[in-house]
């Protein structure tokens, strides 16, 4: 992944807005910039043309809001600077025209580099997000826009239970057999608390008052969740509700849904109580208690009421026990879905629509996230939709840098889908009143920060789907300080005393990290990385500019360890995942000695029910369902790495489809091959794997180190002055034209395909120069823009040898186009036309 580093000066001035390298702005073909606002310098021409294409934020904005749409380089740092008001916040999330230190502005916009985007011409406009909470306030200031739609649903429970778990006794019941009522905007008195917070942080509309949110263009769909940030992250919830949430969020065409509720059931304190709620007084089980400190906490025991999720044994536990609880004899269970949770609820919901779900990581100082954002650990085929996030603290004076937040959970199992984002007092709307805003912490905030940034994206991106836009965020992710070192630093230090630097090398997702902060800035030029096969469809916005460097260091070293998994367990069986959770019992039926207890069961009448009295062993899971259930989630793995290796999904590599026109300008090292299928590819970088033409056009000025086989389409060398005067006009970073595509290999050009060169003068034409061999069989077209000298040898193509020859021109074969008349010739690996005389009205253009 490339980054252009700035100083920690440039990166302050900027509001955090990093410099990056060429990018584009488009949008759907058709839509109209109606009130483009635009800066003191601006002036029409020809990017007035493609400025169409390009959202206008200012039509989301307020009368007199200082924003405007770049429209040329020298707008691009006074743009982003007119975005970055009071409202937009600051680097520290301090205002300095307020004394003190507290955080009392947004932060998370800067994290970000939203201005740049803005700067651009991006906020979202077009896209619809959907948001899974606890409802919002309806009448706050900042969200009175047409913008932000609750959905409606119905249905009747399938299943008994209570919502809230994080207290002995539950509460927020549900009854089997109820109907149920889904509505975001529902009047209510308490409840709506969390969700308030979490809408401002992505929709708060931007109006020059305390804060706004990231997308504030795009249009958000909001369901709830039938409670506040209390209800549970557990397996306590009812299917049959999830799916109609969810599918109403889906159907209302959200491509992306926050979901960053939910707290975890507790535990009774494991120093004090053993596995079967037995008191034992204080310090009475700590001989045999499971106590673990945590990612970075420093004493010993400061997780002992807080469900572990710091081995893949807890996890798995955590999987385990959804599955006890939906299964037959389960709390949740439901015979019309057996054994299948509200978590797989969800994926149902979302699987065939591509929508993407982004959930928090939790606030409990693990090195894995809870079961909910790991989910894809055990249902892999569902990893391309999911996104965990975790937390990042703002800067102090005594950190002056972004640093990772040491007391919530980490990426560990699930880091190659997770990023980390602001969570520590992010400024956002509340609910105590209408025109209230407060500060609000942990990874619930930062999860829709997450969720705005993709929203942005599929506003630069209409091309993409949500799929795409997720590795696309992933891949362009900062992992580097203002100064270019990698994630944090000298003094980043949790309380422990433990580094918190980042330590995955550069291309990789981090354990603690994930894939880093997404950065918006980067995010505007195109991937970082393929992470999959990526098919490209131009069939929305004609034009489109990627200069980031595309690498494969990901994907290979995905296809690394999951060969390697895969590998180990057709060796070692389900012996391979190691010792199972304390909490599965031992094969003889007996209780683990440091077995634990959560506490929100033992007051539940269903669960005192189904166990004659003895809730205290419902969360305990037998030895043969334990075995049973790790080889189904293992298989299953193990089936979808086989998928991966028979399908060639770890190879990084592009169709280029529809009729929109791609320019790759970085410097591209994924070998997984190219492919054009439509439209227009041109190649203005460097380019590391070969290319096959099957449809449409290849251009370009720069080189591909492989070969070129054009099937059938059309190889166009070089990139001309207007083209590369309309990218520069969407990008506002120069695109250098040029005449020359070089060639690491060979060159074919079969008999369905065609060689199309541009003659602009004696010494002024497009050409193919290649290392390898020509091989030539198809058509030879040529634009004539201007009069030509008789005698003039034009090499339009040389190589290391040529077989073949273009078709009905062999050698010497005379061709008359644009009133000149050329000899053709294919001597010493070289293709050369020569003028040997001009005719009547030569010069004027022509085939």
């Amino acid at each position: 992944m490339s980054m252009r580093p700035t100083s920690r000066r440039q990166f302050l001035r900027l509001g955090g807005a990093l410099a990056a390298g060429v990018g584009i702005a488009s949008a759907p073909a058709g839509f109209a910039s109606a009130s483009s606002k635009t800066g003191p310098t601006s002036t029409p021409g020809h990017t007035g043309d493609w400025l169409a294409y390009r959202e206008d934020c200012a039509q989301c904005s307020y009368p007199g809001d200082p924003g405007f749409v770049a429209r040329s380089p020298e707008e691009l740092d006074a743009a982003k600077a007119s975005w970055e008001t009071p409202e937009y916040g600051y680097y520290t999330g301090h205002n300095p025209s307020n004394p003190g230190a507290a955080v009392d502005s947004p932060w998370q916009l800067v994290a970000v580099n939203a201005s740049t985007a803005y700067a651009l011409g991006y906020c979202g406009r077009g896209v619809k997000l959907g948001m899974m909470d606890s409802g919002y306030r309806p009448t706050h200031e900042a969200f009175q826009t047409g913008l932000i739609v609750p959905v409606r649903a119905e249905g009747v429970y399938g299943t008994s239970g209570f919502g809230y778990r994080n207290a002995a006794t539950p509460a927020n019941p549900f009854t089997k057999g109820e109907r149920f009522t889904i509505a975001a905007d529902q009047a209510r008195t308490s409840d709506y608390g969390h969700g308030t917070g979490m809408l401002g942080v992505t929709s708060g509309i931007r109006d020059g008052k305390d804060q706004h949110g990231i997308a504030f263009g795009s249009k958000i769909y909001v369901a709830n969740t039938g409670g506040s940030d209390t209800q549970s992250h557990g397996p306590f919830h009812d299917y049959v509700y999830w799916y109609a949430a969810n599918k109403a969020l889906v159907d209302a065409g959200a491509q992306v849904i926050n979901s960053s509720w939910g707290s975890y059931v507790q535990t009774l304190d494991r120093a004090r109580f053993d596995g079967l709620a037995n008191d034992l007084g204080a310090n009475g089980n700590l001989a045999n208690a499971y106590l673990l400190a945590g990612k970075d906490s420093a004493s010993a025991t400061a997780m002992a009421t807080i469900v572990p999720s710091e081995y893949l044994k807890d996890l798995e536990y955590q999987y385990f026990f959804f599955k006890k609880s939906y299964s037959k004899g389960g709390i949740q269970y439901n015979p019309k879905y057996p054994g299948r949770s509200f978590m797989d609820a969800i994926w149902e919901a979302i699987k065939d629509s591509g929508t993407v779900n982004v959930r928090s990581a939790g606030n409990n100082d693990w090195s894995n996230p809870y079961f909910r954002p790991a989910y894809p650990l055990f249902n892999p085929w569902a990893e391309n939709q999911f996104v965990a996030v975790g937390g990042v603290q703002p800067p102090t004076a005594a950190n002056p840098e972004y640093a990772k937040q040491f007391g919530f959970n980490e990426a560990g199992l699930a880091r190659w889908w997770t990023v980390s984002t602001p969570s520590n007092s992010v400024r956002t709307t509340s609910s105590a009143g209408d025109t209230n805003y407060s500060n609000s912490s942990g990874t619930s905030p930062a999860t829709p920060v997450a969720t705005a940034v993709m929203g942005i994206l599929l506003s630069r991106y209409p091309n993409m789907d949500a799929k795409q836009v997720r590795e696309l965020m992933f891949t362009t992710a900062n992992n580097k300080m203002s100064d270019g070192v990698r994630f944090l630093g000298t003094g980043q230090t949790s309380p422990s005393g433990a580094s918190t630097d980042w330590t995955a090398p550069d291309g990789l997702p981090d354990a603690r990290w994930g894939w880093g902060i997404p950065d918006l800035a980067k995010g505007m030029y195109g991937p970082g990385q393929f992470l999959s096969p990526m098919t490209y469809n131009m069939n929305k916005a004609p034009l489109d500019v990627w200069s980031n460097d595309i690498s494969q260091i990901a994907i290979k070293e995905r296809e690394k360890e999951d060969r390697q998994w895969l590998a180990d367990y057709k060796r070692h069986g389900i012996a391979y995942a190691g010792e199972f959770s304390p909490n599965v019992l031992n094969p003889d039926g007996t209780l683990n000695e440091q077995a634990f207890m959560l506490q929100g069961i033992l007051a539940d009448p269903y669960i005192q029910a189904i166990t004659d009295g003895r809730p205290e062993l419902y969360d305990k899971i037998t030895h043969a369902d334990a075995v049973k259930w790790r080889k189904e989630w293992m298989d299953a793995r193990a089936a979808y790495i086989q998928h991966k290796i028979d399908e060639k999904l770890y190879t990084a590599s592009l169709v280029k489809q529809g009729s929109g026109t791609l320019i790759m300008a970085g410097h591209d090292t994924y070998e997984g091959g190219t492919t054009v299928e439509g439209g227009k590819l041109s190649i203005n970088g460097s380019h590391a794997s070969s290319i096959l033409v099957k449809g449409g056009t290849l251009g370009g000025g720069g080189r591909v180190a492989g070969s070129i086989h054009v099937d059938r389409g059309v190889l166009q060398p070089g990139l001309s002055s207007k083209e590369a005067a309309s990218a520069a006009s969407i990008t506002l970073v120069d695109v250098a034209p040029g005449n020359v595509l070089n060639v690491g290999g060979d060159v074919t050009v079969s008999r369905a395909g065609r060689l199309a060169i541009t003659i602009s003068g004696d010494h002024d034409y497009t050409s193919v120069r290649a290392a390898g061999h020509l091989k030539l069989d198809g058509e030879l077209t040529l634009d004539i823009r201007a009069r030509l000298t008789p005698g003039t040898v034009l090499t339009i193509m040389s190589g290391d040898s040529i077989k073949g020859n273009f078709h009905s021109l062999p050698e010497r074969r005379t061709l008359n186009a644009g009133r000149h008349l050329f000899r053709v010739s294919y001597h010493h690996g070289d293709v050369t036309l020569t003028v040997v005389r001009t005719l009547p009205g030569a010069g004027s253009g022509g085939v």
